[in-house]
């Protein structure tokens, strides 16, 4: 019959339309699209950090809605960089960043994000992003921000630095407990701390920026305030680095806002909401 004859040829050309379908609908990111209203936030973790330093964060912004982390970032200690995941339709995407080596110092970290940020605009057309970097992550992305590096890749919009030591870090006896490249960098008037005060003319000057510190022993004006490891103080040392006006701070005193505590602070995920995505209606 008539039918019989045709009907492998009708069954091939729709398999071929099929395939030739799913190979079009996969999602993939060798094709830059128009992205000019996207702005992916950056989590950048501190000083021997992980992916448990800013995992619980993102999960409760998640649950609430606030945006979802599409991608994970992923930096070799020689600098090799592994890109995780990509970007869907979303109103606030997250993107982890884990550095292999989390005692570099805050030269190689920024090497690294610079080139983390080239790939993004080269890979993914990704215009703005907004940084959150935790203690050594803060420093190294406010380094970032004084390099050069930043003029032709995403241009970062706001940045939240949360228990970052700007002064170093003055408890007795953490220097001799801990070692790596970075604890040259985080200790008090160290060159690299120093040089980002001189660099302070680069800083842009349409970047927002918050700064939280933990304050655990209590509000009495005479005590110096600090969250176990990083004094108050030493945040607020990103206030002579950054324009006039364009710098905000918050203390929580609470005796949960520890250095490695404040991040999992419900009070710290509405500040970085109320500051990074506010005006966006997120």
């Amino acid at each position: 019959m008539l039918w019989k004859k045709w009907a492998p040829i009708l069954m091939g050309s729709l398999l071929i339309g099929l395939l030739f379908f799913m190979i079009n609908s996969r999602p993939g990111s060798s094709e830059p699209v128009d992205r000019e209203d996207l702005v992916p936030t950056l989590f950048v973790h501190g000083f021997k950090g992980g992916p448990r330093s800013f995992e619980t964060m993102m999960d409760r912004m998640q649950n609430l809605q606030w945006g979802q982390k599409h991608m994970t970032v992923y930096v070799s200690s020689r600098g090799h960089v592994t890109i995780r995941g990509g970007f869907a339709e979303t109103h606030n995407p997250f993107i982890q960043v884990l550095f292999e080596n989390n005692r570099a110092s805050i030269y190689n970290q920024t090497h690294w994000l610079s080139e983390i940020m080239r790939r993004l605009k080269a890979d993914y057309n990704i215009q703005q992003v907004n940084l959150v970097g935790h203690s050594m992550g803060g420093l190294a992305s406010v380094n970032y921000l004084l390099s050069e590096h930043h003029y032709s890749v995403p241009r970062v919009e706001k940045l939240s630095v949360i228990a970052s030591p700007f002064k170093g870090i003055e408890k007795e006896g953490y220097f001799a407990s801990n070692y790596g490249e970075a604890t040259t960098d985080l200790r008090p008037k160290s060159e690299a701390l120093k040089q980002m005060v001189q660099n302070k003319d680069q800083f842009p000057n349409d970047v927002e920026v918050l700064a939280i510190a933990g304050v655990i022993n209590g509000d009495d004006p005479e005590t110096e305030h600090w969250d176990g490891l990083v004094h108050a103080s030493s945040v607020s040392g990103l206030e002579a680095i950054v324009p006039f006006g364009q710098y905000e701070e918050k203390r929580l005193y609470n005796p949960l806002a520890t250095h490695s505590g404040l991040h999992e602070l419900e009070e710290v995920d509405q500040l970085i909401k109320e500051f990074l995505w506010a005006d966006k209606g997120k």
